[in-house]
């Protein structure tokens, strides 16, 4: 931990701003104030293996070398491990980047690793350590070995006599030229020994370590140590020695991918077009929620069989429909109740919202969604329900989303795309770490990320948008002008023709929308969004509570130049002349009785006020209460009623044993704790610099 401190203190205020910026779960408040203290954060398993997400894969293979060599890695010894020039270029690039993100950094005229273990246990499938091995070891013993190397201890520690011991080992030169000193069958069976891969588990998961050799010249010289579980094992610093010829994999040139030429206008009319779709599907799903119950399954989620019916009846595809779902409960614009699915409050806002606004929210609901709808089905998948969300998943979806996004905006110059089918090779290059978590699952997340993204305007034609790349950039005011040059702003007029179909060029303004949806039928929500009118759906609207007189001056209103054609006009007035010659009026239960002074009586007392009773007739009052309701009224008023089915036959209550109603339950506090705070990286920065 010292030696990163000392090297955290060599930094710049603007190379610290780097840094914990990269590494944000440094910043976790309270922030960190010296060097010492941002040390042990940037020292932790956790923080480092966060930070090697970040690497890609040449990057990774460097910084699992480093941990192979340990404390004092030097440039020379990496290349030769790497089989790379010593001035390479790549391998300059990635001690660059791990220096940078602190996951090494200068050291004895090297590199410190060793903190590097917790992450590779086993690097380059090699045995533990030489500090570790020795670590058990008495001072006696250690003594014996640094006087067999040749090595100086008077006046040192253990802690000391190890490291120096251990830099012995690191030189190869050294560790050969003593086996080189070795009996033949000896030196065979070390050699032998340095190539075997290190594998801590058998398929019982017993600790075995290497193979058991008795070597007394070997364990005499620390080339065999004895470890806990009672073999001797090799130092991997002695393994990488005698691996004569042995280099560790490097790839620094990704996987090619297919390029190919499009035409930039056509990608973004594509974007636009399919931006505009999902609003529109938007609206008609929502639509479609709020004109009914929509049950969700007892086990969870949303049901094939529903899902398909929302689909049929909200003219959608399946796979729209699905995605449209699955965005609207991730931006919490949906609930689930007992009852099913229904909106949330949050929905008049998003839906009074301009297309633009609406879009963006929309995107930033998807990068982080729990679910990838558009996804392939999984071959072991027994059911293709919605809304069945998985947190692991969600981790890894949210990663992989700005990961494509990002790599296809930085592999594709403008004018140029590709397809999915070889993207996840790049994906795995570009970050191991991540897609490693997504096991045999990359590909078809991929695929269905390529779906989606296109489906939002983000990817078009097989490449990245204006939008995509504005939103990449972090500048939220020019992502919010690329928006609105895809969407203009709402339209709040509609053309009315002849033949009462009303037709909107564009997206319909929130009370536009909800004007003609309350008056006519949809027909189409892409392109020009179209609806008709007809008898049963103005009658829809007087039956909503519109005057004929306001639902003719609101259609007026928002009429292109305030045209109305005659047949709508007409259509209007004929329906609302029939409307209500026929009148229904609510009624709990009815009360008959021959007796027409008892009726009289009943209308008129005054403790069955509450029954709301009307007299529908001489011998019939309709009473506004359920039958149960009036009949105990009745009867706390002294009165001796019977209840009768429809049929006139006596109903026969038959009392029924008490039962203890179930208990209810408060909603689930689940995972509600709440998000860590990070401090800003420049604030950081600056009260690192201030208390050195």
């Amino acid at each position: 931990m010292h030696s990163v401190a000392a090297y955290l203190r060599t930094l710049t205020q603007e190379q610290l701003t780097s840094l914990v910026a990269d590494r944000r779960d440094a910043t976790i408040e309270p922030a960190p104030t010296t060097a010492d203290e941002l040390a042990v954060r940037l020292l932790h398993p956790s923080s480092m293996a966060a930070a090697c997400a970040l690497l890609t894969l040449p990057e990774l293979q460097v910084c699992e070398v480093a941990a192979a060599l340990g404390d004092g890695c030097t440039f020379t010894r990496l290349a030769t491990l790497l089989g790379v020039p010593e001035g390479d270029a790549d391998l300059v690039a990635a001690l660059r980047r791990l220096t940078e993100l602190a996951l090494i950094w200068p050291y004895a005229d090297g590199f410190a690793a060793a903190h590097l273990s917790p992450l590779w246990p086993h690097p380059l499938n090699l045995g533990p350590g030489a500090a570790e091995l020795l670590a058990t070891w008495n001072m006696n013993n250690l003594r014996k070995l640094a006087k067999v190397y040749g090595v100086s201890v008077t006046g040192w520690d253990k802690d000391k006599l190890i490291v120096a011991l251990v830099g012995w080992l690191a030189r190869p030169e050294n560790v050969r030229r003593l086996v080189a000193q070795a009996p033949a069958d000896v030196r065979a069976r070390l050699t032998a020994l340095a190539s075997r891969q290190a594998r801590p588990f058998d398929e019982r998961g017993m600790m075995f370590g290497s193979a058991g050799v008795a070597l007394p010249w070997a364990a005499e010289r620390g080339l065999v140590v004895g470890s806990a579980w009672g073999v001797e094992e090799m130092p991997r610093e002695v393994a990488l020695a005698l691996r004569e010829g042995y280099m560790a994999a490097f790839d620094p040139q990704p996987p090619a991918v297919s390029i190919m030429r499009v035409e930039p206008e056509g990608v973004e009319r594509e974007a636009a077009a399919a931006a505009s779709e999902t609003l529109a599907a938007i609206a008609a799903i929502a639509a479609t929620i709020s004109g009914g119950s929509v049950p969700l399954l007892k086990t969870g989620g949303l049901g094939v069989r529903e899902l398909r019916r929302m689909a049929k009846s909200s003219g959608q595809d399946e796979d729209r429909t699905r995605l449209t779902i699955e965005l609207l409960a991730a931006g919490g614009l949906t609930e689930a109740s007992d009852t099913g699915l229904a909106l949330s409050g949050a929905y008049d806002a998003f839906a009074a919202a301009e297309p633009a606004d609406q879009l963006l929210d929309i995107v930033e609901t998807w990068l982080a969604m729990p679910a990838c709808p558009l996804a392939p089905a999984h071959s072991t998948a027994v059911s293709s329900r919605a809304l069945y969300w998985d947190k692991d998943e969600e981790m890894i979806l949210t990663g992989l989303r700005a990961l494509t996004l990002r790599t296809l905006a930085d592999v594709l110059p403008e004018g140029h795309a590709t397809d999915a089918s070889m993207f996840a090779d790049r994906l795995a290059w570009q970050s191991p770490v991540l897609t490693d978590q997504a096991d045999e699952d990359l590909q078809r997340y991929v695929t269905g990320i390529w779906r989606e993204a296109h489906r939002l305007g983000l990817l078009a034609h097989g490449t990245a948008t204006s939008l995509c790349r504005s939103l990449l950039t972090g500048d939220a005011g020019a992502t919010h002008r690329q928006a609105q040059a895809m969407l203009p702003r709402s339209c709040g007029t509609v053309l009315l023709q002849n033949d009462l179909t009303a037709v909107v060029t564009g997206t319909p303004s929130a009370n536009l929308l909800a004007l003609l949806d309350g008056a006519a039928t949809p027909e189409s929500r892409s392109g020009a969004w179209t609806w008709r009118f007809s008898p049963s759906s103005i009658r829809g609207a007087l039956d909503a509570g519109k005057t004929p007189a306001d639902l003719l001056a609101r259609i007026t209103e928002v009429a292109d130049g305030g045209l109305v054609p005659q047949t709508l006009t007409y259509l209007i007035k004929d329906v609302a002349r029939r409307y209500g010659r026929v009148q229904v009026r609510p009624a709990g239960c009815c009360l008959c009785s021959d007796d027409e002074t008892l009726l009289t009586e009943l209308l008129n007392t005054r403790s069955l006020q509450a029954l709301q009773l009307v007299q529908l007739a001489p011998t019939v009052l309709a009473s506004a209460k359920t039958p149960a309701e009036t009949l105990a009224a009745l009867r706390a008023a002294g009165h001796a009623p019977a209840s009768l089915h429809l049929d006139g036959s006596l109903a026969l209550e038959i009392p029924q044993g008490r039962r203890a109603d179930p208990s209810l339950t408060g909603p689930d506090s689940g995972d509600m704790f709440p998000l860590p705070r990070l401090s800003d990286p420049v604030d950081v920065a600056r009260t690192l610099v201030g208390n050195r």
